[in-house]
């Protein structure tokens, strides 16, 4: 894929992102929500070093992405603001292409914990799907999202049993590798995966982002985002990155909304445990449905099916119920 074409797409993209030159960090293309954040006016961001709006010590991001070892990497770095003030982000780096050495690097600029909700992209494409979970130390699936019904598998028939029974074997070798990166660096990791099925193998986006204590971790996994056509970024594949980063911050709440073996947990969606835990954190259903692009009934009738899942009646007792298992 040309320069061109992926200056195109970053200009393009709703989120905070930055085209970069790899490995130097020269900025090639920001967003006009990139130029807002980082203080200044797209045209005059483009030939600087990125690393020039940063509060702390580079890391070794950029080097792991033009190695080819991982298609995705995650860094904690924090903003200095045109105002003086430093601002805590998720930094994700994605190589457009998989083939050493990569030459440049879209940089999503992802808010920290909660306030990811703040960047949820529009509606996603309805030809992928989002399934989100947690893993223990010992490497088996703690937590997983009732999306995973769509692949042929029933959540309480994966809790408990390995990670890696999810990929295909030819996967497996790159996320046992992410596994281990993500747990040394403690940084969130990503790749592209083949998922293991009783019909055709389909590919998808797998983030990791360790929790604690390690070694465990949350992920999300994007089903059908890396099928949509020619090699490289592509729109679609970009709205899909963001979807997914979205999918990781629900999944990083999942240990805050109970024991994994709180009765109804495993038969909740991704997107139902997405308003769940903003119910939890205070919001009601005018914001949530604001901020998820949805409208006030629909979200009533996601809360009445996780109603029904969980055995209460009332918004309080699913707040009560969560309270008590934590």
């Amino acid at each position: 894929m040309s320069n061109k074409e992926l200056v195109r797409i970053v200009e393009s993209a709703s989120l905070p992102t930055v085209l970069l030159h790899v490995p130097d960090a020269e900025i090639l293309a920001v967003s006009a929500e990139a130029a807002r954040l980082l203080g200044e006016p797209a045209k005059r961001l483009v030939g600087r070093n990125v690393e020039e709006f940063a509060a702390d010590s580079p890391g070794v991001v950029l080097d792991l992405i033009a190695s080819g070892r991982v298609t995705g990497f995650q860094s904690r770095r924090h903003l200095r603001r045109a105002d003086g003030d430093v601002e805590p982000l998720q930094v994700w780096v994605r190589a457009p292409d998989t083939d050493a050495p990569v030459t440049a690097a879209v940089v999503v600029l992802w808010p920290s914990g909660e306030h990811a909700w703040s960047y949820l992209p529009g509606p996603s494409d309805h030809r992928s799907h989002i399934v989100v979970g947690t893993v223990d130390g010992e490497l088996q699936i703690e937590r997983i999202s009732d999306d995973v019904t769509a692949l042929g598998s029933q959540p309480l028939e994966l809790v408990g049993r390995p990670f890696l029974r999810l990929f295909d074997i030819s996967s497996a070798a790159d996320v046992l590798l992410a596994l281990a990166e993500c747990a040394e660096s403690r940084r969130g990791v990503g790749l592209g995966v083949t998922l293991r099925t009783r019909q055709d193998p389909p590919t998808a986006d797998l983030m990791l982002s360790p929790l604690n204590p390690p070694p465990s971790f949350s992920f999300s996994l994007c089903v059908g985002g890396n099928d949509d056509g020619p090699r490289g970024l592509t729109p679609a594949r970009m709205e899909r990155m963001c979807t997914n980063l979205h999918g990781l911050s629900v999944a990083e709440l999942l240990p805050r909304l109970g024991r994994p073996d709180l009765p109804g947990m495993h038969r909740l969606t991704t997107r139902e445990l997405d308003i769940v835990a903003r119910l939890l954190a205070g919001d009601r259903v005018p914001a949530i449905a604001k901020a998820l692009y949805l409208s006030p009934g629909t979200v009533r009738n996601h809360l009445s099916n996780v109603f029904h899942k969980m055995g209460v009646t009332s918004q309080q007792e699913l707040i009560e119920l969560f309270r008590e298992s934590a």
